[in-house]
């Protein structure tokens, strides 16, 4: 007979993890991914890097090995919901479940969460699995009731990997996502969100109107302990939301502590924050945990693409568009679309970075003037287009910030009006800068309360080239008028 879980004390869970044998993955056969090899193939092609977690590409044995369909009885037709099939499997201390081709319907819980296990339930939703594996065998969707606004798994265990899925939420009025915390190893790869969301949203006159329906957001990952690793692994939201909703592509639960790497992920078209990074550096409530971002890309969002807020976080090889008309709208209307944007105690880079901005709000990398707290930043070897008046390349001015390096950063668009580098109140090292503009009253860097270097400086704008207070303290060494900068590459390495 299959084992079923029993009560174990926390250190002997930890030897039982850590004396599992591994083997290797087994090849992901969805046709609409292509897979991670191929996707791994294309980025390597624009001369992007991988960065390696150690909860990478190895699986672990399983002490159960189901089929939900032959072993659970769930009905693969997407007729009947699934939630009995699943409760079932998670009784097992150790187990893999696997879905055979076909449509799974997840109906919402009593706590309004999907299928749950976690902390924070009710009645049977309440408690943490062991190991589990949920893995898509072919073509396999998972949906919500069509109306629905839940989350179709929210489950919190051991060691979580969840893969090879399709997130249904095409139908109208109806909006989901997946909740996967995990204490030692989390992987959460090759899911493809189908859909653009849409309801009877209405523009409201402001934040916490209640007419703003509630939408899950598509991914809340974490790691509760600080030696814990997490993998999330081209996983792709591109269709977004309408305008006038409030969705997310992913927020990093801020009881995160270990650490998570993005690879080769697209969350585009959303009216709030693609990829929100920072609530583990929330003062009192986060665990700091680090978040690391490579090889994704992020088209027409809200609010900002890739946002940080803890020491060890960083962005490398991503890119950013935004197009005029095509950033859905905040419940109130409003749009802002950062790049990047540092909350907290970040101390990391964004590096490799394209930045292409042709709607008029769009912004560059900025800090957070309000929560910033010992902030350090490098932006290296990134590239920005802005053709929106006043849009701000690097803004790093408020107190709370202590370093900013910016090195091989090029600078081009149409902007006009304003500053493209606004940098104060710390200490800053600029080399090899490129800028040009080529907007009306357009200036190159503003300085205010710095101190620190600008060597090798081209800038080349309609405006004053570097404009400083008499509190800054800064040498400026070989800056020159013409620049011939390169471009930002806009291109969807991911395609």
């Amino acid at each position: 007979m299959p084992r079923k879980s029993r009560k174990t004390d926390g250190q002997s869970n930890r030897n039982r993890f850590e004396s599992r044998r591994r083997r290797s993955n087994p090849p992901n056969r969805r046709q609409f991914l292509r897979g991670a090899a191929g996707a791994a193939a294309v980025t390597a092609g624009f001369g992007l890097s991988s960065g390696v977690s150690a909860a990478d590409g190895a699986d672990y044995d399983y002490d159960v090995v189901l089929d939900i369909v032959d072993d659970l009885g769930a009905d693969p037709t997407g007729e009947e919901p699934i939630n009995d099939a699943l409760a079932k499997a998670v009784e097992y201390d150790s187990v893999k479940v696997v879905f055979p081709d076909g449509e799974y319907l997840i109906e919402n819980g009593p706590g309004g969460d999907g299928f749950a296990r976690w902390d924070f339930g009710t009645g049977d939703e309440v408690g943490r699995v062991g190991d589990l594996a949920l893995v898509g065998d072919g073509d396999v969707t998972l949906t919500p009731p069509d109306g629905g606004r839940h989350n179709v798994l929210t489950i919190w265990g051991r060691d979580l990997r969840i893969e090879n899925f399709r997130v249904d939420q095409t139908a109208h009025d109806t909006s989901t996502g997946i909740t996967a915390v995990a204490e030692d190893r989390l992987v959460v790869r090759d899911i493809h969100y189908d859909g653009t969301v849409t309801g009877d949203y209405v523009e409201v006159p402001a934040p916490g109107d209640e007419r703003i329906p509630e939408d899950p957001t598509c991914l809340i990952p974490g790691l509760l302990e600080e030696d814990g690793t997490g993998l999330i692994e081209n996983v792709r939201a591109p269709d977004g939301v309408e305008s006038f909703s409030r969705k997310g592509g992913v927020w990093v639960n801020f009881l995160h502590a270990g650490d998570l790497l993005f690879d080769r992920c697209e969350f585009s078209n959303f009216s709030d924050n693609a990829l929100y990074g920072s609530p583990p550096g929330q003062s009192g409530l986060g665990q700091q945990g680090s978040v690391r971002v490579e090889n994704c890309y992020f088209e027409n969002n809200n609010v900002t693409a890739i946002r940080l807020g803890t020491p060890g976080s960083y962005a490398k090889n991503c890119t950013v568009v935004t197009e005029a008309g095509e950033v859905p709208a905040t419940p109130w209307g409003a749009i802002t679309s950062r790049a990047g944007w540092v909350w907290y105690t970040f101390d990391g880079s964004y590096e490799n970075v394209d930045v292409v901005h042709n709607h008029p709000a769009g912004q560059g990398i900025l800090d957070h003037n309000d929560d910033t707290r010992d902030v350090a930043l490098e932006v290296k070897n990134c590239r920005f287009e802005l053709n929106g008046d006043g849009a701000t390349a690097i803004r790093f001015s408020d107190p709370g910030v202590e370093r900013l390096s910016a090195k091989n950063v090029s600078v081009t668009g149409e902007a006009g009006d304003g500053t493209a580098l606004v940098l104060g109140n710390a200490d800053i090292d600029v080399k090899n800068l490129c800028l040009s503009q080529t907007g009306d009253d357009r200036d190159g860097i503003s300085l205010s309360n710095a101190t620190g270097s600008i060597r090798n400086a081209a800038i080349d704008v309609t405006g004053q080239r570097i404009v400083a207070d008499d509190d800054s303290d800064v040498t400026v060494r070989n800056l020159l008028e013409r620049a011939n900068c390169p471009s930002a590459r806009g291109r969807h390495p991911l395609s």
